[in-house]
């Protein structure tokens, strides 16, 4: 998959801007309303506006992708995997903006996980290194708003 990380002076996904009353995200219903994107009730009336993860993920412009590369994988693959997507949830309950927006099995043994922002991924790769042990290498570029989170074990 190809992606693009974004850089530190960006944030295109973060605009100020505030929508004239409430917005909804159209793919996964996310209401933004008192300036914030949250999980609530959608009202009645309002506008719909892809919401900054959604659009991440359409545009594969990840904040974080998280190398797994561990023998473990070929026997508790799931196990990780469901580990991650528990994190995941755990993460969006303060932001809901904070998703994994892809994952890629590239062999048995190698999984790459790309997130919307970069603390997840970082959040996923010290979750999995408590869990598993192994080596853990978090990399932020200079010039990048982004982070690389490498697991090996």
């Amino acid at each position: 998959m190809k992606n693009i990380l974004y850089k530190s002076n960006e944030r295109p996904y973060l605009s100020s801007k505030k929508h004239k009353g409430v917005a909804v995200c159209p793919e996964c219903k996310l209401v933004f309303t008192g300036g914030k994107w949250k999980r609530t009730e959608v009202p009645e009336e309002y506008t719909e506006v892809l919401c900054p993860a959604c659009r991440r993920i359409k545009d594969k412009y990840f904040g974080g992708i998280l190398y797994l590369k561990s023998e473990l994988l070929k026997t508790k693959k799931s196990e990780i995997l469901n580990l991650v997507k528990n994190r995941e949830e755990m993460a969006q309950i303060s932001n809901p903006l904070r998703r994994i927006g892809a994952i890629e099995e590239k062999q048995d043994d190698e999984i790459v996980i790309y997130t919307t922002f970069e603390h997840l991924a970082t959040s996923l790769g010290k979750a999995i290194k408590r869990a598993y042990k192994g080596e853990l290498t978090i990399q932020y570029k200079e010039n990048e708003k982004a982070v690389r989170v490498y697991w090996e074990k």
